[in-house]
């Protein structure tokens, strides 16, 4: 299994060895990957946008975390990292409606706090109840979750660093609750979501607000 020997170029703050393959490269696959990487760089790094190069990435204080606010809603569409406009909050679904949830992330400190967008199944943790009852993940991403907690950080992209200006609220992208859960029956549904601002799981987690829609047929 290949392993790095060094950092990744974000210097990211992990004890583990970040696993970038388990198989040979070919050529082709080598020089696509490079491609998208600088192209990567030049859409992350540009001069009006929210995102730095991992690089200049280098953890998030105690203090810093404590001072970023999260809120969730309930969606019917999916919203992105640059999503502007207003989301509107959507709280009763048919059973075949996929359910999205918007995650806002708000710095309420005096001074910019740089936190790091990689990967759900490293960062998130939704807790969902239906009908009081907690459901737990699908077995697959189950399996990610655990293999994240145990210390494996699996590097598929650059991580993106996102600028959290003093309370400016920044959108990240959007979690598919049929992603983590499969087919929601119909119930009455709560759900809160845990998040660390570190690239890979951390155990450094803030929590949402709790929210709750319900499910209809």
């Amino acid at each position: 299994m290949a392993r790095v020997s060094g950092r990744w170029p974000g210097q990211l703050r992990r004890s583990t060895p970040l696993i970038v393959s388990e198989q040979p490269m070919s050529k082709r696959s080598i020089v696509n990957l490079i491609t998208a990487g600088l192209i990567g760089l030049v859409i992350v790094s540009g001069p009006d946008s929210p995102f730095t190069f991992a690089q200049q990435f280098t953890g998030v204080s105690p203090e810093q975390r404590r001072a970023i606010q999260l809120s969730i809603s309930s969606n019917g569409t999916p919203s992105y990292a640059f999503t502007r406009k207003p989301i509107s909050v959507q709280s009763t679904f048919k059973w075949s409606e996929p359910v999205y949830v918007s995650i806002v992330m708000t710095n309420t400190a005096t001074e910019l706090v740089r936190v790091c967008e990689f990967s759900e199944y490293q960062q998130d943790r939704p807790q969902l109840t239906r009908d009081g009852e907690v459901l737990g993940y699908l077995e697959n991403v189950t399996g990610a979750v655990r293999h994240a907690d145990n210390g494996t950080c699996e590097v598929t992209m650059p991580p993106h660093i996102v600028d959290l200006k003093p309370n400016v609220p920044f959108r990240i992208p959007a979690i598919k609750l049929q992603d983590w859960y499969g087919p929601l029956r119909r119930g009455h549904y709560t759900l809160s979501l845990k998040r660390t601002f570190s690239c890979c799981a951390d155990g450094q987690w803030n929590s949402t607000n709790t929210i709750s829609f319900d499910i209809t047929p």
